[in-house]
Order: C-alpha cells, then sequence, then structure tokens
C-alpha cells in the first residue's frame, strides 16, 4: 500500500469487529430507507404531487426532493458511524480538508449544484471511505478492498424494470465506475478525486442527456426513445460498459507505470 493510503485508512485500523460494522450498516440502511420514504410520503402529500410516490422523478422539483433524501443519508450514517466507531468525518474523507478541497476541485470545475454534491458525497463516505477502509484493514489485498465496495455499489444500482439483462449491464458499468473512484482514492488517499469525478459523472446523466425517465426532470436534453425500448437501452449499455472498461484499463495501466518509475 502507498503512504498516502495507509495514512487515509487509520482511523479504521483498530476496528476488526466484524458484527459492529455489519451492525452500522445494517441500522444505517433501515433508518435512512424509512426516513427517505417518510419524507418523499410527506413531500407528495404536501406538494401534491403523484409521481414521487410512484418513484417518478420527471420535474426539476421532483428531483430536487430526491437529492434531498441524501441529506437524510449524510446524517443517519454520519450518526451510526459516530455511535459505533466514535469517528467523525474528518476520518472518512482522509483527515485534512483542504486536501479534500483541492482533489475535489482539481478533478472538477465547481458547479453550484449543491444538492448533488450532497448525493455523491453521501455515497463516498459510505463505499469509498467507510467501507473501503475498513476492508483494507481486514484484508491487505489491495484488489479486495478495491473490488468488494465497487461490486457492492454496482450491485445497489440494479434496476429490473428494463428486464435482467439491463439491470446487470447496469451494475457492471456502475462496479467500473466505482472501481475507479476506488483506484483514485487508493492513490490520493483522499476523497475528494472521487467525489469530483462522481460528481462529474452523475452531473452529465442527470442535468445534460437522460436516457431514463425515472430521474429526467433536470436533464437540459431527454431521449424518449429509450424510455420504453429496452432493446435500445441495452444495446446502450452494453456500448457504456466496453467503453468504461477500455477507459479504465487505459488509466489504470498508465498510473501503474507512472507508479513504478
Amino acid at each position: 500500500m502507498n503512504k498516502k493510503f495507509i495514512q487515509f485508512i487509520e482511523p479504521a485500523q483498530n476496528e476488526y469487529r466484524w458484527w459492529i460494522v455489519s451492525l452500522t450498516l445494517v441500522l444505517w440502511a433501515l433508518f435512512y430507507m424509512l426516513l427517505s420514504s417518510f419524507f418523499i410520503l410527506i413531500m407528495s402529500k404536501f406538494l401534491n404531487l403523484d409521481n414521487l410516490s410512484k418513484g417518478l422523478f420527471t420535474t426539476p422539483l421532483e428531483v430536487y426532493i430526491l437529492l434531498s433524501t441524501f441529506l437524510i443519508w449524510l446524517a443517519v450514517f454520519l450518526f451510526c458511524v459516530k455511535l459505533f466507531h466514535k469517528r467523525g468525518l474528518n476520518s472518512l474523507i482522509g483527515g485534512s480538508k483542504l486536501t479534500f478541497l483541492k482533489n475535489f476541485f482539481y478533478a472538477i470545475i465547481l458547479a453550484g449544484i449543491f444538492l448533488m454534491f450532497f448525493q455523491v458525497t453521501a455515497e463516498e463516505l459510505l463505499f469509498r471511505g467507510y467501507l473501503q477502509q475498513q476492508f483494507a484493514v481486514w484484508i491487505k489485498s489491495r484488489w479486495f478492498f478495491m473490488v468488494m465496495p465497487s461490486l457492492i455499489f454496482g450491485l445497489m444500482h440494479y434496476d429490473g424494470s428494463m428486464g435482467v439483462d439491463v439491470g446487470l449491464t447496469l451494475v457492471a458499468v456502475t462496479a467500473i465506475l466505482g472501481l475507479f473512484l476506488a483506484d483514485l482514492t487508493y492513490r490520493t488517499g483522499n476523497l475528494g478525486a472521487a467525489i469530483g469525478v462522481h460528481f462529474a459523472n452523475n452531473f452529465s446523466a442527470m442535468f445534460l442527456v437522460s436516457y431514463q425517465e425515472q430521474i429526467s426532470g433536470l436533464s437540459r436534453y431527454i431521449a424518449p426513445d429509450f424510455f420504453n425500448t429496452p432493446e435500445m437501452f441495452y444495446q446502450a449499455a452494453q456500448s457504456m460498459l466496453i467503453t468504461s472498461t477500455i477507459i479504465f484499463l487505459i488509466y489504470f495501466i498508465i498510473m501503474e507505470w507512472r507508479a513504478r518509475r
């Protein structure tokens, strides 16, 4: 392991109680789902937004409400980590806030989409902050502590509404992205770059062109032909998987070559 990553996982170094980690994740998932579902239900009734109760976010307001649920994710997760591990935010992002911000701004030009920042930060704190740190302490294999959080990250994005083939392909695409973010975290010892790349990826999918009706409310352009044509979406997903894999392999080979010079 490189020096920066060793410093990054140091806060998790003395935690070998797998059941405490499991309890943290179970309670976080339980309370996040309950509170976010309750929040969406209240907002759908209060604002008379029927789509929310159907899991559709096709207007700007509905997408803002969806992104707001990640504030609940953050609050519940940080509470659980503090309760069971006595750890705060700094221990998950990589210690120095200055380094975190520097890496974040290196990865993306600052945009004013603050709710999306909360969304990607919430996901990165869990997958690359908490899980990658803990797996790296338990098992020193670099591929294990990078692949396992990425696989879980991919599985949590499974959507079988357009068929199993499409759902599994999207899992694979998301897992490849997770592997890229995990490697960035490994090399920098900080979540700044990972959050920046994650932000850029989600910004393009949510604010530029939407290929899925479910979260299309803020997109500048939409591709409605993909909404009800699983075959087209499957072909697009396959192309994304091939492209993502090639890009990651090129990136990884170059970075490994640079690290060994």
